[in-house]
């Protein structure tokens, strides 16, 4: 077989060569390239007669490409030499970092004046490439551009029926997008009532709270207070209870057919499914909170810790409510504008939802809300935190009290000995201070319990967080960082809680620590390098960094 060009290279230029011989073959030449010997092991004379056939010769130049080229067995040497023996067209590619020596081996002092082209940058490299063809004598092979113009036209014929078929099953996804975008509106229309329910029942609340406050003294006065606000909190469980019992709870379909038409616009069924927990689970949070809320009237226990344990459970679910709506926007921002109907019509009358936010943002600003929510609720538990560790240092102080009373009713000898009456006297008063001690542990291990639950919320969000910041092969560079940073500032919020809670001497017991974030950053981050493994020359770097913001050294 005659073949109009030949390509020269080093084993370490294979890549481009390789690029560079698929280009011409595509582009109807018949090029040779040794890939079967890999350039290395003893020289094969027969390459010299395929020298002596082409019209062309190229010759591929990495870095450093001609320092071998002293030696008289070096392949590049003799076949340069050759072709420059019997007058071939030579035409030097040059790749990045290449130099011309200084001295030129000897015999190939000729080559630095040729015509090279420059091709030191994968950006340029098609240019780079048009400037050759115009640099060759053989032309491209009619057959192949026969051929050539054939695929080309098939390609072509091929990409606008998959354009088509793309936006024919787009067109017929809608009514499935309007179903899903439905489905979710009406979820958001109760989760917004829910919203109603917790700000009217707060408020109800803190009324009684202050004027049980100024009545303490008036124990008629307080039982009507309590008796009217028993009827409010059972008012509103009755209230919960027709919204979850009598409202029609979302739910999806979730067959192939309709996964296919939801993913043509980005949209994930395991969002779906998330949203349909999130969406129970605040039925339970607020029923847990009426719950609470009848404990303490039942316990007559208006202590300012519970009082804070309430409002932390009210301001709880409205951060719950508020991450679970930018997620609902953000969902909303995937599907097309003609399915959003149902929502341009409730949205307006929704009065327990973030203002002003709507559905044109992008995905990285509708999670910065979602973070914005988590760290309302990290700052929450702190503060909680600390005012139960604050009671428990009362209880030892309490419990201190109580064992040197203790050592004074002790029996005495001699003259020291107290008598019968004061003895009595000091017993009382020990009997008196137990019972205080062990309602005050009782009180203290309620409020852990509270603790607890608010910490299980906690986690739940914590959970949807990560599931949103899970990266995906579809993701671009830029989406995929924006949301390991994310997820890298949201472990700095926990790091900087947990310092200032310690500088008060508080130690967190919460469940979402530093090292459990540092942990899932890092398999976003090894994740990321699955995808890009480009980034494996400074990934280590990082993980080290966020090591180090993890245990609190680094600011």
């Amino acid at each position: 077989m005659k073949y109009d060009i030949f390509i020269s290279y080093r084993r370490t230029s294979f890549e481009s060569a390789n690029l560079i011989a698929e280009k011409l073959r595509r582009a109807g030449y018949s090029v040779f390239f040794d890939v079967e010997t890999l350039r290395s092991g003893k020289f094969n004379e027969q390459l010299l007669t395929v020298i002596e056939q082409c019209k062309d010769f190229i010759i591929v130049l990495p870095e450093n490409a001609l320092d071998r080229c002293n030696a008289p067995e070096d392949w590049v040497r003799r076949e340069v030499c050759h072709a420059m023996l019997h007058q071939k067209n030579i035409i030097p590619i040059m790749l990045a970092n290449f130099e011309w020596p200084n001295p030129m081996p000897q015999g190939m002092e000729e080559l630095r004046n040729y015509q090279a082209i420059s091709a030191s940058s994968y950006e340029y490299f098609d240019l780079s490439m048009q400037r050759l063809t115009g640099y060759l004598i053989g032309k491209p092979h009619k057959k192949h551009q026969k051929l050539l113009l054939r695929a080309t036209l098939i390609v072509a014929i091929l990409a606008v029926c998959a354009v088509i078929g793309y936006y024919s099953f787009r067109l017929m996804a809608i009514p499935v997008c309007t179903d899903t975008a439905n489905t979710v509106t009406q979820g958001m229309g109760v989760i917004n009532l829910l919203g109603e329910t917790n700000q009217n029942l707060q408020k109800e609340w803190d009324k009684f709270c202050q004027k049980q406050h100024s009545a303490t003294n008036n124990p008629e006065k307080t039982d009507a207070l309590k008796s009217d606000m028993i009827k409010a909190i059972n008012h509103y469980q009755e209230e919960i209870n027709k919204l979850q019992t009598q409202q029609p709870s979302p739910e999806f379909v979730t067959d192939n057919y309709r996964t296919f038409l939801l993913g043509l616009y980005d949209v994930n069924m395991t969002e779906l499914t998330a949203f349909v927990q999130t969406y129970h689970s605040m039925f339970d949070d607020l029923n847990h909170q009426i719950e609470f809320l009848k404990g303490r009237m039942d316990d007559n226990d208006f202590s300012s810790l519970n009082l804070n344990m309430a409002k932390v459970n009210f301001e709880g679910f409205q951060y719950s409510m508020n991450s679970l709506y930018y997620g609902y926007l953000e969902l909303l921002s995937l599907l097309p504008e003609e399915s959003l109907n149902l929502y341009k019509q409730l949205s307006p009358h929704w009065g327990h939802f973030p203002n002003g936010i709507g559905t044109t943002l992008s995905k990285e600003e509708y999670q910065r809300f979602q973070e914005n929510e988590m760290n309302k609720f990290e700052a929450l538990i702190k503060d909680t935190e600390i005012k139960v560790a604050k009671t428990e240092g009362d209880l030892d102080k309490l419990g201190q009290r109580l064992e040197n009373l203790e050592n004074t009713v002790k029996p005495q000898s001699g003259n020291e000995q107290k008598t019968t009456s004061e003895n009595t006297h000091a017993e009382s008063q020990l009997e008196k201070r137990k019972e205080a001690l062990k309602a005050k542990q009782q009180y203290v291990e309620s409020q852990k319990k509270q603790l607890e639950e608010l910490d299980k919320k906690y986690v739940e969000s914590y959970q949807r967080m990560k599931e949103k910041c899970q990266l995906d092969e579809k993701d671009d560079q830029s989406y995929m960082w924006g949301k390991m940073l994310h997820w890298a500032n949201f472990m700095t919020t926990i790091v900087d809680s947990r310092k200032q809670m310690e500088e008060k001497g508080v130690y967190s017991t919460s469940s979402i620590t530093p090292e459990l974030a540092l942990a899932d950053l890092n398999s976003l981050l090894s994740c990321y390098q699955t995808y890009h493994p480009e980034a494996k020359i400074y990934l280590p770097a990082m993980k080290a960094f966020y090591k180090e913001v993890a245990q609190a050294n680094v600011r």
